[in-house]
């Protein structure tokens, strides 16, 4: 029996859409997307970012929130495209909470209910917002570069072990993790480091300054494709010792 080929287009509605996959207790949906860094960096130019000098309520900081990234990489994935700050708020909200109460957002922390000022809740996560921009821009900057067998994000290693970033240079994988240079970075960096049965070999930590090489469109300053070879010849030196 002949069977006809058809075009993703011709099949789905979504021509994004790559597959749906139900496999075990797993449900993957895989979609298509090319990213490009002036697609983003228009994108980041008209973003409007409130997020300065906001105060910090203590026990929302210490609190064991839902992670931010969650919902902006779910944004990002469903609808191809960063959000801005309200969109990302008003998202955050509807994954995880009930409808908020006057001013006040409600979440279960480890079974026991906890209500906490929605102002400190966005406070927090504008905070976050950022870092968040910054680094999928950085995840394209790598991808885009061509330097790279391999570029990769997950946010499940990004939440929990810390890993920003997994890229394949030279047949090596490499696991990194991006912060911003300052004492308490390099503190963090040393400590990590000194910690040899905690760590994969091949774990890289880049402390990248931003007052240098930062590309600037908008009011959210970007990583520069001056620190994706500050990466790279990281990597360099680790594969020739």
């Amino acid at each position: 029996m002949a069977y006809k080929k058809y075009e993703n287009s011709e099949i789905f509605d979504d021509k994004n859409t790559i597959d749906v996959i139900f496999e075990g207790e797993e449900v993957l949906l895989i979609k298509q997307k090319k990213w490009t860094t002036k697609e983003l960096e228009d994108q980041v130019a008209n973003l409007h970012y409130s997020g300065e000098n906001l105060p910090k309520d203590p026990a929302v900081e210490k609190a064991r929130l839902p992670p931010f990234a969650l919902s902006f990489y779910k944004f990002v994935f469903f609808k191809s495209r960063l959000p801005d700050e309200t969109e990302l708020w008003n998202y955050y909200l509807k994954q995880h909470f009930p409808p908020v109460d006057g001013d006040s957002v409600r979440v279960y922390i480890r079974g026991v209910e906890k209500t906490f000022a929605a102002s400190s809740v966005k406070a927090r996560m504008l905070r976050s917002y950022p870092s968040l921009v910054r680094d999928f821009h950085f995840y394209v900057l790598c991808l885009t570069s061509d330097r790279f067998e391999h570029v990769r994000y997950s946010l499940h290693k990004d939440y929990f072990d810390g890993i920003d970033l997994c890229v394949v240079y030279a047949g090596v994988e490499f696991q990194v993790s991006i912060l911003l240079n300052s004492p308490r970075a390099q503190m963090y960096k040393t400590q990590k480091y000194k910690r040899h049965g905690e760590r994969s070999q091949n774990e890289v930590i880049m402390l990248f300054d931003l007052t240098r090489f930062s590309h600037e469109k908008g009011k959210i300053k970007l990583f520069s494709s001056k620190h994706v070879q500050e990466l790279l010849e990281e990597l360099k030196l680790r594969i020739a010792t």
